[in-house]
């Protein structure tokens, strides 16, 4: 039998192409021309001095695909130049600029072969000329100077330079040349000179940038962006195996049962769309299919494969590092960007951690990923691969392990589509810490003085899991249209399904999408000694009704809720299954508080509530618990920070919230632990 590493294996397969670059192409295009049409600022020739040197630049993130892009920038030039490109030339000035590029030649250099100088007086400027010497003839294959005689040749001035190299790569002086330059910045490159003995070369940053604010250089950020189902798609029917068939690598990897699109949705599920990863991945998968020489059968076998502890050891290895080895002040807000990538909460480029750090940067040093919304908003992305990796660290916390397994188990395009919910994943996450609590704990307490079903129950759950996510619950109307195997709902009348099959018991559920048809929470309780189980909704009211919730919210979560649960799986089922709905409101209307008298209830079956207009089903509960218990679960200053976010934006970023906010929720979650 083949070991692990004969097993999985991420040696080069097939050429990748590159796609879905279309936005980073028109960026650095329209940055190019400003550049080309303020040069004579930039020489002093004009008076005029309104324009600053800006650069496009792609942030250091190990994967993103800066490389690549850099080095097939002016074939994706030629590739766009009809479409992307045509509204950006839609003038007489910008056409011909396009036109000129798409004849210019680029210049690559790698300053991870940034080389020490000597004597001292040659300084990190003339190692950057001699760099881009080197590189235009390695680029023609032609031999170089040795520094002595280059620096003797080629005195360290443009006006020296640049003729040298166009002779170099034989391009003539009216044609465009572009210098691209790799690992600026990286955590490999670094310039030594005898003259100071010290690092001379600084990395890139928000920080960086904000900071010298009236510098002469701009850094425009290129977002490149992780590729989404439809890219890969195009990726994986574009990409052809480095043999002489060059057949596509879907048709290596995919059997006449198992489509692109299902390989592709594997895939973004794995990792993310993060083109270093994709590639790294469908190396690994290919290597595994040619040895065994059949193509998978279904995506459950490939998500098998990948969901392999030691498939994401071996496909992770060059990635994590950087963040397995982090200082402990980086690592300190780890748990608050897991946070963040887990409640969809959305951050600007200039947001600050600190009065001395940015968010942005804190990102990048950490190796994570980021996912644009629009041009200056981003979400972080953590790809499932890195999970387990991250899980077997000694270092990670019981808050960090449940946030990453929560990571791990969402679908993938909860994290595309689904927008902010921090107030009931805050909610649910407490509810895990507090269910499997070893510890006295008040609102445990409470529910058993409330509920004598609830008394009966297994209580503390035996395991911390992660917060899970099921298919949303619409109506029966809406999902008619859809087929059984694309739609991503429960109809509304299939309630039985849901409870005896899909909810696995003492498990914490948010369903995918927030619908007016179901809890925004539910889970499964079950006794230890009779076999008795207990389905639990709970509904987070009140964001962020000024007069409160009044009955008739609270009749309608009963509806939705008890009424079909009742009518479809605990009529017809024995006296051992029960139903209990939880009403957690920020604010209760007044004549909700005066009933229940400013403390919590509990309605039992045949009970009334509203006026007598709704009656609680058999073998149902409905709780409804006082402003003063809902702190059990989040507390005051919680709430009134995700109050005043709220009133902001419907979808909130890190700045409305505010640091300060995340911390209190990350501490009230480690005061359970």
């Amino acid at each position: 039998m083949a070991s692990l590493d004969e097993k999985w294996k991420a040696v080069d397969k097939f050429e990748p192409v590159v796609v879905d670059r279309e936005r980073d192409v028109v960026r650095v295009t329209k940055e190019l021309y400003d550049l080309h049409n303020n040069r004579k600022q930039l020489r002093g020739v004009t008076s005029s001095c309104d324009y600053r040197l800006t650069i496009p630049f792609a942030p250091h993130i190990f994967g993103s695909g800066k490389t690549t892009f850099a080095q097939n920038y002016l074939e994706l030039v030629q590739r766009f130049g009809e479409t992307f490109l045509s509204t950006f030339a839609s003038d007489p000035s910008s056409r011909t600029f396009l036109e000129k590029l798409k004849k210019a030649s680029l210049l690559y250099a790698d300053l991870r072969e940034l080389k020490p100088t000597e004597p001292k007086e040659r300084n990190l400027k003339w190692a950057v000329y001699y760099l881009l010497y080197r590189s235009a003839c390695n680029q023609m294959g032609l031999p170089f100077m040795k520094p002595d005689e280059a620096y003797r040749h080629i005195p360290p001035y443009p006006s020296f330079l640049i003729p040298e190299l166009r002779k170099t790569l034989g391009i003539p002086s009216d044609q465009y040349l572009l210098l691209a330059f790799d690992e600026v910045g990286g955590p490999e490159t670094k310039v030594t000179t005898n003259f100071n003995s010290r690092k001379t070369t600084k990395g890139l940053s928000i920080k960086n940038d904000v900071a010298s604010g009236l510098s002469k250089v701009i850094l425009h950020f290129i977002p490149l962006s992780p590729l989404d189902a439809s890219s890969i798609v195009e990726f994986l029917e574009k990409s052809l195996l480095k043999t002489p068939t060059q057949e596509p690598v879907c048709n290596v990897l995919c059997s006449s049962s198992f489509s692109v699109n299902e390989l592709a949705d594997s895939l973004l599920e794995c990792t993310g769309g993060v083109p270093g990863l994709l590639t790294r991945a469908v190396n690994m998968l290919l290597n595994y299919i040619i040895a065994r020489n059949q193509p998978f059968i279904s995506k459950e076998e490939c998500l098998t494969c990948m969901n392999d502890y030691d498939f994401r050891r071996i496909c992770t290895e060059p990635f994590v590092e950087q963040i397995l080895n982090l200082d402990e002040d980086r690592k300190s807000v780890f748990d608050i960007l897991l946070m963040m990538a887990l409640y969809r909460i959305p951050f600007k480029v200039d947001d600050r951690l600190t009065s001395e750090s940015f968010l942005y940067d804190a990102v990048t040093e950490m190796g994570l990923y980021r996912y644009p919304i629009d041009q200056n908003t981003l979400q972080i992305l953590i790809p499932k691969v890195f999970v387990g990796i991250f899980k077997k660290d000694p270092s990670i916390s019981t808050l960090e392990k449940i946030l990453l397994e929560s990571l791990d188990v969402e679908p993938v395009d909860c994290f595309f589509y689904s927008k902010c919910r921090v107030f009931e994943g805050i909610v649910a996450l407490r509810l895990v810490l507090m269910l499997s609590s070893k510890n006295r704990n008040e609102l445990r307490e409470l529910f058993c003085q409330l509920s004598p079903i609830w008394k009966q129950m297994k209580l503390p759950i035996s395991t911390i899991s992660p917060i899970h996510y099921i298919k949303s619950v619409v109506s029966s109307r809406e999902t008619r249209n859809e087929s059984n195997k694309s739609r991503r709902t429960f109809a509304n009348t299939e309630w039985n399904k849901i409870i005896r099959e899909t909810l696995y018991l003492e498990t914490i559920y948010i369903p995918l999408d927030a619908t007016s048809h179901s809890p925004d929470i539910i889970f499964k309780l079950q006794s230890p000694v009779e076999p008795k189980v207990l389905t639990v909704g709970v509904a987070c009211k009140g964001r962020w009704k000024s007069e409160g919730i009044g009955w008739s919210d609270i009749i309608d979560e009963a509806k939705k809720f008890l009424d079909p649960v009742y009518d479809q799986v605990l009529s017809s089922a024995m006296d051992y299954h029960h139903c209990m709905l939880i009403i957690v409101s920020t604010k209760l209307s007044l004549n909700v508080s005066n009933e229940l008298g400013n403390q919590s209830r509990c309605y039992s079956s045949g009970m009334f509530i509203g006026n007598d207009s709704f009656k609680v089903p058999d073998n149902c509960e409905l709780v409804i618990l006082c402003e003063r218990d809902v702190q059990m679960l989040i507390d005051e200053e919680i709430l009134s920070g995700l109050e005043r976010a709220f009133h902001v934006s419907h979808n909130p970023t890190f700045w409305d919230f505010g640091l300060d906010l995340l911390d209190r929720i990350r501490n009230s979650f480690l005061s359970w632990q």
